[in-house]
């Protein structure tokens, strides 16, 4: 199918299910420790987390369609810095989905060039994209259209951590640490400041 048989435009409520469908059939690897789960808990609250995202005022989701109305892409879109401490002004993407029968056909492209567009109209120059590490394809295609690394996130449970740090009273130890904040010093009897 030639790319000018696709349209980009914002998604609708309308669209839920067919953006569900979407998400549900992608065969990303999801290669971190704990994000089998993620995936597993965030798929039962799709339809409610896609109303939330389309019902927000700082984000928004692109589909890509075909000339038959049906959604075979999707890019979630937000607005927000680059860094925390000198925050520089950036579109934010994730998500980038296509169907899988409609891969290599330009609708990536078309996606992001809509968001290229939605920056623009924002006076936003820059664009992070969020791809999951374990995802080849994705991460290639990225860096061949000019997305450098920025950073690397790294996920972990907190039981795993927990496990790690040799924290064996995790929870009692966490209460202790909420009161004392709450009263102004630690553990030890040092002021805790507004910083530590």
């Amino acid at each position: 199918m030639p790319r000018g048989h696709i349209r980009v435009r914002p998604a609708e409520l309308a669209d839920v299910p067919e953006l569900v469908r979407l998400v549900e059939a992608t065969d990303e690897p999801l290669s971190a420790p704990g994000a089998r789960q993620i995936q597993a808990e965030t798929v039962a609250h799709l339809p409610d987390r896609f109303a939330a995202i389309l019902a927000s005022d700082d984000k928004c989701v692109l589909v890509a369609v075909d000339e038959l109305g049906n959604i075979v892409g999707m890019v979630l879109v937000s607005e927000g810095g680059v860094g925390a401490v000198t925050a520089v002004p950036a579109v934010h993407i994730s998500n980038l989905l296509v169907a899988r029968k409609y891969r290599r056909r330009g609708i990536g492209r078309a996606l992001l060039a809509a968001t290229v567009h939605l920056a623009d109209q924002r006076g936003i120059e820059h664009i992070v994209a969020s791809v999951v590490a374990g995802s080849r394809d994705a991460n290639r295609y990225l860096a061949r259209l000019g997305f450098a690394p920025l950073v690397v996130r790294r996920l972990a449970t907190t039981t795993t951590l927990r496990r790690s740090l040799g924290i064996v009273d995790g929870s009692n130890r966490v209460a202790l640490l909420r009161r004392a904040r709450r009263r102004g010093r630690s553990l030890t009897g040092r002021v805790i400041s507004r910083g530590a």
